[in-house]
């Protein structure tokens, strides 16, 4: 089980080395490590990027991503399903290419997921 008090800057850097600069940056200055603000900071923008991208199929950096998420999903606590759904997926809702592109990608604890954020609008 991945444990919410778990995440931290080593979770991410195992799975993304070439990120570690970027993580580094985003947790500087805090006492504590905060999985929302640092997952939010180091993978929507980065995730949005690749989705848009006509070859977005093809990028391993996105389904790494995904697989991330989906680890996080299927082994996850409910804080840090939690952090998947409102403050990972959530951001991919904006608009519809995202939207329709991360469903493609998604697995299947990742797609139970997608589907209780029925407080929000597809756009």
């Amino acid at each position: 089980m991945i444990r919410y008090t778990d995440l931290n800057e080593k979770f991410i850097t195992d799975r993304f080395p070439e990120l570690a600069e970027l993580v580094s940056i985003e947790t500087e200055g805090f006492d504590e490590f905060l999985p929302h603000v640092v997952f939010a900071n180091v993978f929507n923008g980065l995730a949005v990027s690749f989705l848009k991208l006509e070859s977005y199929r093809q990028s391993d950096t996105l389904k790494r991503i995904f697989d991330m998420y989906e680890e996080l999903a299927s082994q996850g606590d409910e804080e840090t399903k939690n952090l998947v759904q409102v403050t990972l997926l959530e951001y991919l809702w904006d608009e519809s290419i995202t939207y329709e592109r991360a469903k493609e990608l998604m697995g299947e604890s990742t797609q139970e997921l997608w589907a209780q954020i029925d407080y929000l609008k597809a756009p």
